[in-house]
């Protein structure tokens, strides 16, 4: 029979072992992708000169009809890159057009004129949506749970602050921004226009570029623990052990 000393033994050797291989692991695995499916390297659309080679960034495009002036069906849009750099949810009667099909269209541009002291994180996405009977319109009552995600090109904090304007030329404005993930920056969507990723300064630039990740940080503590306790239950071995073959038996 295995003692409870060996088998609590094994289970933290074997906790050690897990820890040890998500340490050694590249890069951290989203939940959302699954273990077989990590993010890829971003795509950018002008890539810096240290950015690993891919895949041209990805575009999105869909119709969704039009009833009573409103759009029928609630969408959710993104881009094709694993995972997606760009997703929008809208839900049922958040788009307002005479006549349909409402046509929405995603397609990813290089960043230009930021705001004074920031520095693009990605791909600006400029989202356009057209109808045949004239503008389309958000409704603010079922657009004010209309998201917008965009995937950073890192998971290095600081994490980096959404950014839009309405179309080319305007002032961008700086947008509430959540964590949806490690890299997925959230926001509330305003409509159609100009959206990007943007850290504000180039301090907070630099600092990103050479922070450590957390998750990183977070496993070397939870291996120091785990060893320490490896270590406090072989002690413990040790002396039950010597004192057990100190003790005399009943029988002597």
């Amino acid at each position: 029979m295995v003692s409870v000393n060996s088998a609590r033994r094994r289970w933290l050797a074997g906790a050690l072992l897990v820890g040890v291989g998500w340490l050694a692991s590249p890069s951290a695995v989203p939940v959302y992708d699954g273990i077989s499916a990590p993010d890829e390297p971003y795509r950018y659309v002008s890539p810096p000169p240290d950015a690993t080679k891919t895949a041209p960034a990805t575009s999105v495009s869909v119709n969704t009809p039009v009833t009573g002036g409103s759009n029928s069906q609630g969408l959710s849009l993104q881009t094709g890159e694993t995972g997606p750099q760009m997703s929008v949810f809208l839900p049922q009667f958040a788009m307002r057009a005479a006549t349909g099909p409402i046509h929405i269209a995603v397609t990813p541009a290089a960043p230009t004129d930021l705001p004074p002291g920031a520095t693009a994180d990605g791909n600006v996405y400029d989202i356009a949506m057209t109808a045949p009977g004239g503008p389309v319109t958000l409704d603010k009552k079922y657009a004010a749970i209309a998201t917008l995600y965009l995937r950073a090109t890192s998971q290095r904090a600081p994490q980096p602050t959404m950014y839009y304007r309405p179309a080319a030329g305007a002032a961008w404005t700086a947008l509430g921004t959540t964590a949806g993930g490690l890299d997925i920056r959230v926001s509330s969507f305003p409509g159609a226009g100009q959206y990007v990723l943007a850290k504000a300064g180039t301090a907070a630039a630099a600092n990103a570029s050479s922070g450590m990740p957390v998750l990183p940080i977070v496993l070397v503590g939870v291996l120091v623990v785990l060893a320490a306790a490896v270590v406090v239950v072989r002690l413990r071995s040790t002396s039950g052990d010597a004192a057990g073959t100190a003790a005399p038996s009943p029988a002597e």
